[in-house]
């Protein structure tokens, strides 16, 4: 996938998202056409060149000092050094609305929800990042499972185990008459809990390699006790 990633243009060590995310983002964008972007999570702004792209005009917003390089590196671009419900309070003081809003910043079960619950009157489409990590997914929930406003679907984008946990996955709620959570497929079993059995199952044989090896240390401390213990008591 790296090498497909330098073939399509899409190898960036600063935009944090799989091949597929990186393609279902784009192929989202030339087809919606957004006028109005929003960004929670600039990071180094790997996301933000293609958001620009496709965009009339973008807020992106981060807590890390690297946002302000946003308005140097996009021209249509504005930059928010803030904490998100910061920002989710000057936009409901603004009345602002958004054709696409991408929710990729603090990834706590709180801070997701309240990311989530607080873009929903003012953006008709959000897209949300690593909608495969339990506690993201666990606070898209949150703030999905009683709205009025959208229909969500969490995978849209699904993710694999990976060596350092389960990351990755696009979930997306969009503006509907039908609000809820919704199907793509008649009677479909979403993915996710068998995904989050065996990453649970991976964990759980890292565990035990650490705890095999922790045992392997002490033994091998105990085994230089008694030689020390020995010596000692010879004298």
């Amino acid at each position: 996938m790296i090498e497909l990633e330098k073939n399509l243009g899409l190898a960036n060590s600063d935009w944090l998202m799989s091949t597929r995310e990186k393609l279902g983002l784009i192929g989202l964008l030339e087809l919606l056409k957004p006028k109005t972007v929003l960004e929670f999570g600039y990071h180094r702004g790997g996301a933000t060149k293609w958001l620009s792209k496709y965009s009339e005009s973008l807020i992106t917003v981060d807590v890390n000092e690297f946002v302000g390089q946003a308005e140097d590196d996009f021209p249509n671009a504005k930059s928010w050094n803030c904490p998100t419900q910061e920002a989710v309070k000057r936009i409901k003081d603004e009345s602002l609305q958004f054709d696409l809003a991408i929710v990729d910043a603090d990834h706590s079960r709180k801070a997701v929800a309240s990311d989530v619950r607080g873009l929903l009157n003012h953006a008709n489409l959000i897209l949300m990042h690593d909608s495969c990590n339990p506690d993201c997914r666990k606070g898209m929930k949150d703030a999905l499972k009683n709205q009025t406003s959208h229909g969500y679907y969490l995978d849209f984008i699904t993710s694999v185990s990976k060596h350092d946990g389960l990351w990755g996955g696009l979930g997306l709620a969009y503006r509907s008459e039908n609000p809820g959570l919704v199907n793509e497929f008649e009677g479909e079993l979403s993915p996710y809990p068998m995904l989050a059995l065996q990453n649970a199952m991976r964990l759980n044989h890292k565990i035990k390699s650490l705890l095999s090896r922790l045992n392997d240390r002490i033994q091998i401390f105990k085994n230089k006790g008694k030689v020390i213990g020995g010596k000692i008591r010879g004298r």
